[in-house]
């Protein structure tokens, strides 16, 4: 297809108008081109409350997590970014929905808002979680809480993640995290569900720290950027500048924000007014030292504890599929600089229903443990196995083609094959293979493998099968 003269004159003016050291960074088709230079501003709503990933500050500025996102999104493009103010959450919905603004700072794809709004492909996952007053049982599976009831906000997107996956949970709406964290405090309700950098904010935010996390849900918010269904070329825009954020400004926005530091206060101004009492304020000072310095050792303990739970499953302690989603995109940024392979293995574990009905779920939960602990000790030093879900494992290869998988993946069937099992009925696994394309989305190697694996279970399971995207074509 050729461009006309015209066409090719408005792209390269565009191209060379953008300013700043990342403008080049972000090649746009003459259409999103000529998009951008008819659009004055990017009308911005956000949601006002909802720190560390979103928020509003008093003097109505843009502050959190995404602010730096689009901050950094709108330097690479050369647009302006004009905030729309809104009171909460649902009403930036409704000036989304209603077309007063284009985009939404953050937003998940729900089936109720598809009617007005698309959005961009994920660039962040965060699991969601359950904060409760200390003593609570820890919560594995929200089935073990029917009777209780949890706080979440309204017109969030785990509202519907609940509705879908446990419809018999009791939903509490709140207007804010502080709000639905402080009826957890006062005992109003059991729990407050959000994502994990949420409460941990929220709580050290407003002096709610005596609370603590008693579980991570399987399920995780996929962080993307909300566009409004008129304007499909504008995603397109922004599907293009988050595939050049590299992850190295990825990390610098987050750690800004998910990281908490505290400072010990210099009182200069007693120890000028107190000179008489300067050695008991020596001592006083001393004291709050030692006093903040255990505070902050406690912070750190409970940050890593976050961290740790944020990153690992908590039935078999290997990696979670967030974790796992953060090791695909360090991954992807391999194959772009220094043009390396990785392979992904999606692992299951047959007839895992009977094992189930024979034994029982706790024994169940052994075995998967049990397979969790062999795939580790069956892996080289640079491969990561995690929890994909129920009896589903996926295993990360780095630098490993798709017959080098396949013979990994071969020899770990063997090995489970013949291994000792705490119960008496032997257990087999099947495994799907594919090798990752550069430029396709991960979603797409992991789509592959998933369906190899559907193939090896079709021909009768205790099979790996590797499939190449040619293989898909060709059948």
């Amino acid at each position: 297809m050729r461009l006309s003269t015209r066409k090719l004159i408005l792209l390269l003016f565009w191209l060379f108008s953008l300013s700043g050291s990342h403008a080049s960074a972000v090649m746009l088709t003459t259409e999103q081109a000529e998009f951008l230079q008819k659009m004055p501003q990017i009308r911005l709503c956000a949601d006002p409350d909802w720190l560390p990933y979103d928020g509003i500050d008093k003097k109505g500025q843009h502050i959190g997590i995404m602010a730096g996102f689009h901050q950094l999104w709108a330097e690479k493009l050369g647009v302006k970014i004009h905030l729309v103010p809104t009171v909460s959450w649902q009403q930036s919905l409704d000036y989304l929905r209603d077309g007063q603004c284009d985009v939404l700072s953050s937003a998940m794809d729900l089936p109720a808002r598809r009617n007005y709004m698309v959005v961009t492909r994920p660039f962040v996952f965060y699991p969601f979680a359950i904060a409760t007053q200390p003593g609570k049982d820890f919560i594995v599976d929200l089935s073990q809480a029917l009777d209780e009831t949890f706080a979440v906000v309204e017109g969030y997107s785990v509202v519907d993640v609940l509705r879908q996956h446990h419809p018999d949970v009791t939903v509490y709406p709140v207007d804010s995290p502080r709000e639905g964290l402080k009826l957890v405090e006062t005992g109003r309700v059991y729990g407050y569900i959000d994502t994990v950098p949420t409460i941990h904010y929220q709580m050290l935010r407003h002096g709610i720290s005596h609370l603590k996390i008693s579980g991570i849900l399987e399920q995780e918010y996929a962080m993307s950027v909300g566009v409004s269904r008129q304007l499909p070329v504008l995603r397109d825009i922004y599907n293009a500048v988050i595939s050049e954020t590299s992850e190295t400004e990825r990390q610098e926005i987050l750690k800004s924000w998910i990281s908490v530091n505290y400072t010990v206060p210099k009182p200069w101004f007693w120890l000028w007014i107190l000179l008489s009492g300067i050695a008991v304020l020596t001592a006083i000072l001393s004291y709050r030292y030692w006093h903040v310095h255990r505070h902050n050792q406690r912070l750190q303990s409970i940050n890593n504890h976050l961290i740790h739970l944020s990153h690992n499953d908590q039935l078999t302690g290997i990696a979670n599929r967030y974790r796992l989603h953060q090791l695909f995109q360090r991954e992807m940024e391999y194959v772009k600089a220094q043009g390396k392979t990785f392979s992904v293995l999606m692992v299951d574990v047959d007839y895992f229903k009977k094992i189930n009905d024979i034994y029982g779920h706790g024994v169940g939960d052994n075995v998967i443990c049990e397979v969790a602990r062999l795939l580790e000790s069956l892996l080289r030093s640079q491969d990561v196995v995690g929890r994909w879900g129920g009896e589903e494992f996926l295993i990360l290869c780095p630098q490993t083609g798709l017959s080098g998988a396949s013979k990994l993946a071969e020899d770990i069937r063997h090995q489970i094959k013949t291994h000792q099992f705490s119960i008496s009925e032997s257990v087999t696994i099947s495994a799907g293979i594919s090798e990752y394309q550069p430029g396709e989305l991960v979603e797409q190697c992991i789509e592959r493998a998933d369906q190899a694996l559907y193939q090896a279970k079709t021909k009768g399971r205790n099979r790996t099968i590797a499939l190449s995207p040619q293989d898909i074509t060709s059948s």
